[in-house]
């Protein structure tokens, strides 16, 4: 930074600066991605649906898939200890060489119930997705919205 200064100044000098300002390190915060175009057909869906009744809203199965990893792969995680607690289990986060423990899965909920939990294996293509609402969400239909 100094190189691009007239009068050079101390890396102290900028953090106690920052610090005054009430700037400091922090751990970034993760959030998924929304891109303009999806922003605004989520926007677009909401005002579409704002005026929908309770009856409406009870005509809905929503659904999603989620993966959900059992050992923490990315990301820091702080602990407080002193230096003698190092090695306490408490202390430690376990890890796994290779793999993340993970599981995929798709499920439905709707005002009437909650649909089955599908464990899936590897990406899902149309073929795979189309047999989920044939094999899963179909007969779940029928026990919801019988008739």
């Amino acid at each position: 930074m100094n190189s691009h200064l007239q009068d050079p100044v101390s890396s102290k000098t900028v953090k106690r600066e920052l610090h005054a300002a009430n700037i400091y390190g922090r751990v970034v915060i993760r959030k998924p991605l929304v891109t303009p175009t999806n922003a605004f057909k989520r926007h677009q869906w909401c005002r579409d649906h704002k005026c929908w009744s309770p009856q409406q809203w009870q005509q809905v199965i929503w659904s999603d898939e989620s993966s959900f990893t059992l050992f923490q792969t990315t990301g820091r995680v702080y602990v407080w200890r002193t230096p003698k607690e190092a090695f306490n289990p408490e202390c430690l986060l376990p890890i796994v060489k290779h793999g993340s423990g993970s599981i995929m899965v798709w499920g439905a909920i709707s005002w009437r119930g909650v649909g089955p939990l599908v464990i899936l294996h590897g990406r899902i293509k149309s073929n795979h997705y189309l047999s989920i609402l044939g094999d899963h969400v179909h007969p779940f239909v029928q026990t919801v919205f019988p008739g």
